[in-house]
């Protein structure tokens, strides 16, 4: 049986160039899945990735499957035509490989084009929420307001839909009520199973990562810090975006701006950090709470996305359901004030987070999923 996944799989992760996070690099999900298939004999596996550098179509073989370097024009060029570019990129290789079934991820770019012209069945497997990202206010622009309105019609046309969290379902349901959902956690990258988390107990550090946005709650952050400029703790903001310089502004000693790091950097950054924060507005499930979750820090988040799922108030987290940033300095005040607490909610359901995110699980899951569609 034969599997054509259009994805932003990262290639550089074939020749060992990058791996995890780091470089830009996103779907750190996907390489650990194709790596877990080397033995699914069963299905002859084709990715497919645009890339509108390519001059020309490339096929690489590795991990008995097959990777296809699909060249395209601009993301913006192809919006504008109604994405038809990007269909009939697809619709060529899919004429000739003629999958059984195609498994599309992701409504932020324009790997579900093809499924308005492929007949079969099919998958849609969930990253952002565009719709409900939309409201936070953050996505501005022609091109966003084009890919909220082929989210939706990319989730009619699926026969399935996939996300790694409840939230994330849900706000697929509150477009299409008909349809058909299944929840597929997406794993943690083999390495971070190896980091022994050693928080230094004389030095209590918080850690934040990801886009410096409204989305992420940034801004709470740097309100936070600002009505309170004198603490007996440190945070760290590692990532990028454009609240980059109202961090520097703060221009406080307690305050580290870390940048964007790789795989390695961020390992180190967690196992001396005192607990991750997440304080997003919206979040189908950021992979850098399920990294956490795994090396065993606790983590402080908003109720706002898949990301509470793993979080027990008082037991391995802290939730705090106001965007007050006040609310939010007396939750991390309280945990970087006892660092006995702290190892406790860390150790806290620490063996379950570890056997959930692993990313054999994950491929597992989409194996079974292909099989039940094709049975």
């Amino acid at each position: 049986m034969k599997i054509a996944i259009l994805a932003d799989f990262p290639l550089t992760a074939l020749t060992g160039d990058t791996s995890g996070r780091g470089g830009g690099q996103g779907c750190t999900w996907l390489p650990q899945i194709a790596l877990a298939w080397q033995s699914a004999v069963e299905f002859d596996i084709h990715w497919l990735v645009f890339d509108r550098h390519a001059a020309k179509h490339e096929s690489l073989r590795k991990w008995n499957q097959t990777f296809h370097r699909i060249p395209c024009t601009s993301i913006s060029a192809s919006l504008l035509l109604g994405r038809w570019p990007h269909r009939l990129a697809t619709r060529r290789l899919l004429d000739t490989l003629r999958p059984d079934l195609i498994h599309c991820w992701g409504t932020e770019n324009l790997n579900g084009a093809p499924l308005l012209d492929f007949r079969g069945p099919s998958i849609l497997s969930m990253q952002g929420i565009i719709r409900t990202y939309f409201k936070t206010g953050d996505l501005r622009g022609w091109r966003w307001r084009l890919f909220r309105h082929w989210e939706r019609t990319s989730i009619h046309e699926a026969s399935v839909i996939t996300s790694e969290s409840q939230w994330g379902l849900n706000r697929v349901t509150e477009m299409n009520p008909n349809a058909m959902l299944r929840k597929v956690e997406y794993g943690v990258h083999p390495s971070y199973y190896n980091i022994q988390w050693q928080p230094e107990p004389d030095h209590p550090r918080v850690l934040f990562i990801g886009g410096f946005n409204r989305l992420k709650g940034v801004d709470i952050m740097i309100e936070m810090l600002t009505k309170h400029p004198e603490r007996s703790w440190k945070i760290a903001f590692a990532g990028g975006g454009y609240l980059m310089e109202a961090i520097k502004k703060l221009d406080n000693p307690s305050v580290e701006i870390l940048g964007l790091l790789t795989t390695e950097q961020v390992q180190k950054e967690m196992a001396k950090s005192w607990a991750l924060i997440m304080p997003s507005r919206a979040d189908t499930s950021p992979n850098v709470v399920k990294e956490a979750r795994v090396i065993g820090l606790p983590v402080i988040g908003s109720p706002h996305g898949g990301h509470a799922e793993y979080i027990t108030h008082e037991l391995d987290g802290l939730l705090v359901s106001s965007e007050d940033p006040s609310a939010w300095y007396r939750a991390i005040d309280s945990l970087c004030g006892d660092f006995k607490r702290c190892v406790a909610m860390g150790s806290a359901n620490h063996t379950l987070f570890r056997e959930h995110f692993r990313p054999e699980k994950t491929a597992s899951s989409f194996l079974d999923l292909y099989r039940e569609m094709l049975s």
